[in-house]
């Protein structure tokens, strides 16, 4: 699913909601050169984030399904394309 026309909208969820969501994310240097994503989102700010989060993810698996075949298999983990696709929102909400 492609960004709603409205330019308030990020993955189907309010612009705002996700920009309040993020504040509450922090990253720090893991030893092997890693970045450690940490958020305690309060529950009344988690769900349209972990919503948005979930319809990128989505787009990555469809994506994703059309590059499997017989000599290639999946292109990536099911954790590596939930930290693209939260890397993906992250782009998508300060993208003005």
């Amino acid at each position: 699913m492609a960004d709603d026309t409205d330019s308030d909208l990020i993955a189907g969820e309010l612009r705002v909601d996700l920009l309040r969501a993020l504040s509450y994310v922090e990253t720090e240097s893991g030893p092997d050169g890693s970045y450690i994503v940490n958020g305690d989102l309060p529950p009344e700010v988690a769900p349209p984030f972990i919503r948005a989060i979930m319809r990128i993810e989505a787009e990555l698996l469809l994506h994703d399904a059309r590059q499997v075949t017989v000599d290639r298999g999946e292109p990536r983990t099911p954790e590596e394309r939930r930290a693209d696709a939260f890397l993906a929102l992250a782009l998508r909400v300060t993208d003005t």
